[in-house]
Formats: structure tokens, sequence, C-alpha cells
């Protein structure tokens, strides 16, 4: 009973550790997003504008409009690329992996007693298959009587 509890309290830890782990990714991708907007709303509308009039009288103003428009898209597009291609560290491996051993670990505590219950082992394979008898008869049932009550007499 011991080694299960302790088992558990890994497992809690790994846990709390993976979310953890994936929200500053998420935080880090956000910022760099938020950055790459930024660069796009402010920078780039400034370098717009110097673009343009440099440009407007060597090859006019529409293709002066048309290359300060593809200079944009590239930019954003390299800074959405920075983001995206951002990667956990190591550590979330080595999180997924303790995690991986903990929960082996607490089956392999918890198997012996499961043996006894047959019924208790397939509640905790999958509780939703086993409920879904006991939900779904009463409601079909329910479903027939209320069709059948509003259809209409002729």
């Amino acid at each position: 009973m011991h080694s299960l509890l302790r088992h558990l309290r890994v497992l809690l830890r790994v846990e709390s550790t993976i979310a953890e782990m994936r929200l500053r990714l998420v935080m880090r991708r956000s910022v760099f997003c938020v950055m790459a907007a930024l660069f796009a709303v402010l920078g780039v509308g400034m370098l717009n504008v110097a673009a343009f009039f440099g440009l407007q009288p060597l090859w006019g103003a529409l293709w002066a409009a048309i290359a300060t428009a593809a200079g944009d898209l590239g930019l954003a597009l390299f800074c959405a690329g920075i983001a995206l291609a951002m990667k956990p560290g190591p550590e979330l491996h080595t999180a997924l992996e303790l995690r991986r051993a903990a929960i082996e670990g607490a089956e392999a505590e918890l198997s012996p007693a499961l043996a006894r219950f047959g019924w208790l082992s397939r509640l905790t394979r999958d509780p939703i298959e086993a409920a879904l008898p006991a939900i779904l008869v009463p409601l079909i049932t329910a479903i027939v009587r209320g069709i059948r009550k509003n259809k209409p007499e002729k």
C-alpha cells in the first residue's frame, strides 16, 4: 500500500510538472505570436510608408504597393514560423517517462486487488462504457414515450 501511495504522489507531481511545462510553452509561443503581430502592425507600418515613397518614383504607385505588401507578408511568415517551431525542452520528455513509470507502478500494485473484483476492473478501464446501459435505456424509453404522446391522433 505504501508503494501505491508513492506511485500516486509521483504521478500527481509529474502531471502538475507536465501541465506547467506545457503552459510555459504556450505562453512563450503566445508572446512570440503577439510580437509578430506587433511587428506586423507597428514596425512594418512605418516601413510600408517609407518603402512605398521610396519605390514610387522608380516603379510607380501600384508596384511599389505590391512590393511593400510582399515584404510585410514575408516578415509575418518568418515570425510565425519561429513561434510554431518552438519545441518543449528535454524536461518534458523526462517528465512523460516518469509519468508512464508511475502509472505502470500503480497498475502493478492495483492488479491483484482488481483481479478479485472483476466488475471493478471493468469500471476502471472504461467507466463511460460501464455507465452507458444504465443511462441509455431510460433515456431511449423516455424519448419513445414522448414521441408516442406527441403523435397526432387521426
